[in-house]
């Protein structure tokens, strides 16, 4: 018989999900303390790049970002327990948004397409980000 891992419930799913989608929208407000504490815990791993606690906070410049990330095509799975998921999510990032108040527009491109690979850990019931790796298309 084949060792079955469970489905990742819908209420764990939704909360990964706005972790995910929280930190996306923390980078394009420019809200570097949003961004720290939705990593505070987790590796962030880019290329051959690995940075964690204070080194986080460099990543992204203070103030509005003139990017706008969409991210989809979530899939989740159990790792080592039920206390622990992996997340896969496609993003696709968009630069020309134009910062807010600007009276001068600028034409949306795709400056980015990719996939974040996660590790999220429950500890008190609440699941917290454990590694981050983006991973960008060639």
């Amino acid at each position: 018989m084949v060792n079955q891992v469970p489905t990742v419930p819908a209420e764990d799913r939704a909360a990964i999900q706005e972790l995910i989608l929280a930190r996306a929208r923390a980078v394009d407000d420019g809200d570097r303390d949003a961004f720290c504490t939705l990593l505070q815990d987790a590796t962030f791993v880019a290329g051959p790049h690995q940075v964690t606690g204070a080194a986080i906070a460099r990543l992204i410049e203070a103030g509005p970002q003139p990017t706008r990330h969409l991210v989809t095509n979530h899939r989740f799975r159990y790792v080592s327990g039920l206390d622990t998921v992996e997340a896969e999510s496609h993003f696709v990032l968009l630069s020309g948004i134009g910062l807010p108040g600007s009276s001068h527009p600028q034409p949306r491109t795709i400056a980015a397409t990719g996939r974040y690979l996660d590790r999220f850990a429950r500890q008190d019931g609440r699941w917290s980000t454990t590694r981050h790796e983006v991973l960008v298309d060639p």
